[in-house]
């Protein structure tokens, strides 16, 4: 193991600084995508919320004209709620999407590389 540490210390620091830059930019690909994931998935929770919202209005709104209105026609009384529904519906769909979008461990992709740098060290001190 001295030996190894005596190779490195002997290697070119640009070797060692690429390596180093190559596992910042690693980290900062994983940091990125994290970010994206949870910025989509509060985009849908919004969406929802607002989806939500609408409905209620729009369901209080059709309530008060269902009982104001003194003769609605029974075959078209299902406008009323159309667009509630579907704003409900649509509410429902975006929380469910966004509770779908899973994150992945941010540093799963650096242990990864740490265990094949480990095993080319092994291999090096092997040879």
């Amino acid at each position: 193991m001295f030996e190894l540490l005596l190779k490195l210390l002997v290697l070119p620091p640009e070797l060692l600084k690429v390596h180093a830059q190559g596992y910042a930019d690693l980290a900062s690909h994983a940091w990125a995508q994290h970010l994206c994931t949870l910025k989509n998935r509060w985009v849908l929770y919004s969406l929802g919320a607002l989806n939500l919202l609408l409905a209620l209005i729009l369901g209080g709104v059709a309530l008060l004209l269902w009982c104001a209105l003194p003769s609605i026609d029974a075959r078209h009384a299902w406008v009323l709620l159309a667009l509630p529904l579907t704003l409900l519906v649509l509410s429902g769909l975006c929380w469910a999407w966004g509770s779908r979008l899973r994150t992945r461990p941010i540093l799963d992709d650096i242990k990864a590389q740490i265990q094949l740098d480990l095993l080319a060290i092994e291999q090096a001190q092997a040879s």
